[in-house]
């Protein structure tokens, strides 16, 4: 009677023979998911050394065969690929952003899988993740840290939901100490109208080369950059928002532009326009102040419903080029300082500066009140109208 066959998955007898000092190879059969028979070998310096290894390889295979299905003994390596691949569906669907499948690869690569990506699901614990986060924050930043914090607890989530862990050990992970708040930094009206009109003058020389010719479209982003700071000043969105914006975006007459997409690249595709705000947000309705309408106007008339910020092709501008520009005009212009995340800071302190309720500045930048508050808003004094009610306290001035 013939042998049965392996089952689907499994693998046979382990073969384990010295073929060097302190050199073992360990070798066995696996049945790969088509029926065929693998010959799967690991070498190793010792005969337990090598033995183990074949078995985590094993281990590896039997888990690919499963289609994705993931136990207590995958490796983490291995959850972060299904985890992934279920993530670039996702954005693939719409229900998440390419950007965020990218950037949350990033932080598997350069931390999460060298710290944990060969420990079994099982062996990932607390201390494990506690570790690694705060190895992240003291080389890096706070906000990085908080990233990679953000991409473990996905990671372990995803094992959780399949089984793989009982518990998220990352949930426990301990508190982040940012340090000392930032000040936020914002452009007082003198610096928007110096800055401004050094950005015009730069705009006119950057149109020609040394020998006074015209750059032509070449030197179109240039000539953008005023009107892309006088938009942003108008509304407060964000650069990728902004340069996402189409002519028919913008309704001059009734003074409202619809923020609805952003723009992000795709490994392999290129730049591409995705629905709502980052992160996912929804999108904004604003209206905008008349100082800016003519300027809008003319932008729609010459978009002919395409971008109304346009490279010189006509195609979108990319933000990260674009960024590098404005980078490279603050710096001539004597505004080293400014990012574009200013301006929508600017915005904030100028309807702060309004007396405007904190929900009005909220709804202004399409934030929570809590991160307007915490990120947009400069420290003001919070009791005019209480110390003057304080005058009151005696008849007479003590010392007078």
């Amino acid at each position: 009677m013939p042998r049965p066959p392996l089952p689907i998955g499994t693998y046979g007898l382990i073969r384990v023979r010295r073929i060097a000092p302190r050199k073992w190879k360990a070798i066995a059969q696996f049945r790969m998911p088509d029926g065929r028979i693998k010959t799967v070998s690991r070498i190793g310096r010792s005969k337990t050394d090598a033995e183990n290894r074949l078995k985590e390889a094993m281990t590896t295979l039997a888990a690919e065969v499963r289609g994705g299905e993931i136990s207590g003994d995958t490796r983490m390596k291995r959850i972060a690929e299904v985890w992934t691949a279920e993530l670039a569906r996702e954005a693939k669907l719409g229900d998440r952003s390419p950007n965020t499948v990218r950037h949350y690869r990033g932080q598997l690569k350069n931390w999460v899988l060298p710290a944990v990506g060969e420990l079994q699901a099982r062996e990932l614990t607390v201390t494990w993740c506690d570790r690694l986060v705060k190895k992240v924050h003291d080389a890096t930043s706070h906000d990085t840290a908080k990233s990679v914090r953000a991409v473990l607890t996905g990671l372990c989530g995803y094992a959780v939901r399949h089984g793989a862990m009982t518990v998220n050990p990352a949930k426990s992970i301990g508190r982040l100490a940012r340090g000392e708040e930032k000040e936020v930094v914002a452009l007082n009206q003198e610096q928007r109208n110096d800055l401004l009109a050094k950005l015009e003058r730069l705009a006119e020389k950057k149109s020609t080369d040394t020998t006074g010719r015209s750059l032509g479209p070449r030197a179109q982003v240039w000539r953008d950059l005023p009107d892309i700071v006088r938009t942003m000043l108008a509304t407060g969105v964000r650069l990728g928002e902004l340069l996402a914006l189409t002519g028919d975006d913008v309704d001059p007459q009734e003074r409202i532009v619809a923020v609805g997409n952003h723009l992000i690249r795709v490994t392999g595709v290129g730049l591409v326009r995705v629905a709502n705000r980052k992160g996912n947000r929804p999108g904004l309705l604003l209206r905008v102040p008349k100082w800016s309408v003519p300027m809008l106007r003319a932008r729609k008339l010459a978009s002919g419903g395409g971008p109304l910020f346009q490279a010189w092709n006509g195609d979108w501008l990319d933000p990260s080029n674009t960024i590098n520009r404005v980078r490279e005009a603050f710096e001539e212009a004597g505004y080293g300082w400014v990012t574009s995340h200013v301006f929508r800071k600017t915005v904030a302190s100028v309807l702060d500066d309004a007396d405007l309720p904190l929900s009005a500045i909220a709804d202004q930048l399409g934030n929570t009140q809590k991160v307007a508050d915490k990120h947009y808003r400069k420290r003001r004094v919070a009791n005019e109208a209480s110390a003057a009610a304080l005058e009151t306290m005696f008849d007479e001035a003590p010392g007078t």
